[in-house]
């Protein structure tokens, strides 16, 4: 601004208020060369020129624009003068019409008073005539079945009939009107009670009751039952179509047939009987609603209608109804009811949801279980498996949970509710914890029934490192992506923190379950050929060792294979011993297998739970089995022979199981305790030297 100011008053300017063409001029021819003052010349000559054709331009156009206005305004001067003598002659002429008509009025006026009288007879003979015809016109109109005329002429004339109606000439037509209307009422009544009656037909009979003097209360009732009548005739066709179409084409049924005309039962309701209380309304509509929403929800409960999309388009369009029927009816029940309609389909959804999901797991399940019977001597990879299953339930769960979040779209009438908010995060918790409940009560029962069914321990394996995994990361997991799924799709809604410790105790027990059971059966199905091997031979009438049994080596490739299983899913957390630190068994003095000195020896806990790592399961297994060894062994009687066949026996398990991580001080208790309780019931306690032994063992 201050730029464009200075600019002004500089008197160089030629554009300028201030221009100074002395100084201007004085300028020029210093600082300019000849030429260029030639051509400032040209240039100011030119623009001159210019400026002089425009501003002549622009007086020629403003000299036009003049002469046509004093024109117009001639014009205008000379048209305002005709009609201002138009306007004077009107005046004159609007005045001579008034005094016409003033004398017209004058002579008239005894003729117009005659005509008044005569029109009042007219009317008066008209009414009569009225009423001598009324019975005929209310017999002809009520076989014409136009019975809104039939009662508008009678109510009509009743005031007339009242009136005189003791006298002679009118006492017997009021007497047969009385009869007509008795029969019309009758005739309304019946139709009432017809079951095909339309909604609108009803309205307008308890109308015509009504304007027949009959009672708000008879007719109310009255109302009520025949629109009930009705309305169970919509019900049964709606119940009789569940089977044969969709969940939309019913909602389109039940909103065109039965909603819609209890909408209008009810609006003719209130429009009937505005003046009188409506006690009995809501209660009738309660009645009705109740029994749609029982068809509602065997609808839903279709396999044909479990799809989300025509699920939720379906639901939409009947929850938009009933919304509309709760304003017409002017009560909460309906609205909340429609609320409790949505919530059940959700929750119906979920439940379906884990139980697809419950199904899927259980043939994926199937699949492996097969898979790993069928194996062989091949070795699988268990921890391909293991996490074939856990991405799939997971995934599984994640999609059940998106496919719930369809409910809470901002185009239905109802996604956007605070209350469909929270009923969706609980379907969808629902979703999480019941389907890693049915997880867990699946593993149970598979590890209780492991022996009696033929369960791969290997599946028990990978089912209570499922488990474990789960309960570490996975619940965790599904929870937060719940809770990002809610802010996305419903923003602002508060969602109460979920119980996540139930579950994860459940998938603890089921994970522990699984492993006892696995144990178990690796143990008892070792402790098994250890038992039929000892009890079965005569120890009095052995021969001399050659070579560890065969029963010993079926005994370790038992052991073996459990343990290779478990090095593949859970870590290990005893580190084997090197062969330097290894002690056998009879290095020690004999005196030490005394029972004094097993009396102070640390107890063993065979059947304690089992830990989820790989020396935990195999030493529990170990427990099982040489405790039985044990136990048998106590039951029998030895010879030296059989002392020292023991004793080479003994010696393999400890070189082969010592192997595979196991606890030593365990394996050594245990098989000390076998040695030390054969050496007791041998006839001839004499044992081999470890030299030997090892020599027999390497050699067979």
């Amino acid at each position: 601004m201050s730029e464009s100011c200075k600019d002004n008053e500089n008197p160089l300017d030629i554009d300028g208020s201030n221009f100074n063409s002395e100084m201007y001029l004085e300028c020029l021819l210093k600082c300019a060369t000849l030429r260029q003052v030639m051509d400032k010349e040209a240039e100011v000559v030119t623009q001159s020129q210019f400026l002089q054709s425009e501003m002549q331009t622009l007086v020629y156009e403003n000299y036009n624009k003049f002469i046509s206005a004093t024109e117009t305004v001639r014009k205008m001067r000379s048209d305002f003068q005709i009609m201002q003598e138009e306007m004077n002659k009107l005046s004159e002429n609007i005045n001579n019409i008034t005094e016409f008509s003033s004398k017209i009025s004058d002579n008239l006026k005894e003729s117009g008073n005659n005509v008044n009288r005569l029109c009042s007879t007219r009317q008066l003979l008209d009414k009569l005539q009225f009423v001598f015809l009324l019975p005929t016109q209310l017999n002809k109109a009520i076989e014409e079945n136009r019975y809104v005329d039939a009662v508008h002429d009678y109510t009509h004339a009743q005031r007339v009939l009242q009136k005189y109606g003791n006298q002679p000439s009118f006492q017997s037509i009021q007497t047969e009107c009385s009869e007509i209307i008795c029969d019309l009422k009758k005739t309304l009544r019946e139709r009432l009670l017809t079951p095909d009656t339309s909604a609108s037909e009803l309205a307008e009979s308890v109308g015509l009751l009504r304007q027949l003097q009959e009672t708000d209360s008879s007719l109310q009732d009255i109302f009520l039952t025949c629109a009930e009548n009705r309305l169970e005739q919509h019900l049964k066709n709606l119940c009789g179509i569940i089977e044969n179409v969709d969940i939309l084409e019913w909602v389109e049924k039940c909103n065109n047939t039965l909603l819609a005309d209890l909408g209008i039962v009810i609006s003719c309701y209130h429009d009937i009987f505005q003046d009188s209380e409506n006690a009995n309304l809501p209660e009738f509509a309660d009645k009705i609603t109740t029994q749609v929403f029982h068809l509602f929800e065997e609808v839903v409960k279709k396999p044909e209608n479990i799809g989300t999309e025509i699920l939720i388009r379906g639901l939409d369009k009947f929850f938009r109804k009933l919304q509309a029927m709760s304003e017409i009816i002017s009560s909460d029940t309906v609205s909340n009811k429609a609320q409790d309609v949505v919530i059940q389909c959700i929750d119906h959804k979920a439940t379906m949801q884990y139980q697809l999901i419950q199904t899927q797991f259980k043939e994926n399940l199937m699949r492996v279980r097969q898979s790993l019977a069928s194996k062989g001597s091949e070795t699988v990879d268990l921890k391909d498996i293991l996490n074939s299953l856990q991405i799939h339930l997971m995934q599984k769960v994640q999609a059940s949970l998106l496919d719930l979040m369809a409910f809470l779209q901002n185009k239905l009438s109802f996604g956007l509710k605070p209350w469909c908010g929270k009923a969706v995060a609980d379907a969808c918790w629902t979703v999480i914890s019941e389907t890693l409940k049915n997880l867990s009560d699946m593993v149970k029962d598979m590890a209780s029934m492991q022996t009696s069914n033929n369960i791969p321990f290997e599946l028990l394996l990978i089912l209570a490192k499922l488990c474990l995994e789960i309960q570490e990361n996975g619940v965790t997991t599904l929870h937060s992506h719940l809770l990002k799924l809610l802010e996305e799709s419903a923003p602002g809604l508060t969602v109460k923190d979920k119980d996540t410790n139930s579950v994860m105790v459940h998938l603890s027990t089921a994970a522990q379950a699984a492993l006892d059971s696995e144990v178990v059966f690796i143990g008892q199905m070792a402790a098994q050929m250890l038992r039929v091997s000892v009890l079965a031979r005569d120890w009095l009438r052995a021969p001399e060792p050659r070579g560890p049994r065969a029963v010993c080596r079926r005994v370790v490739e038992t052991l073996a294979s459990a343990d290779t299983a478990a090095s593949q899913l859970f870590p290990t957390s005893i580190k084997p011993s090197s062969d330097s630190s290894r002690r056998t068994i009879w290095s020690r003095a004999p005196s030490s297998f005394s029972p004094i000195n097993r009396i102070f020896s640390e107890r063993i806990e065979v059947f304690s739970p089992a830990g989820a790592d790989r020396a935990a399961l195999s030493n529990g297994a170990l427990k099982v089995a040489l405790k039985a060894l044990v136990e048998c062994v106590r039951l029998r009687t030895f010879s030296r022979h059989g002392l020292q066949q023991l004793q080479v026996d003994v010696h393999f398990l400890q070189q082969r199981l010592s192997c595979m991580g196991n606890d030593e001080r365990l394996l050594n208790a245990l098989l000390e305790d076998a040695l030390a309780s054969a050496q007791l019931r041998c006839v001839d306690p004499q044992l081999m030297e470890p030299s030997i032994v090892d020599i027999i063992c390497e050699r067979g």
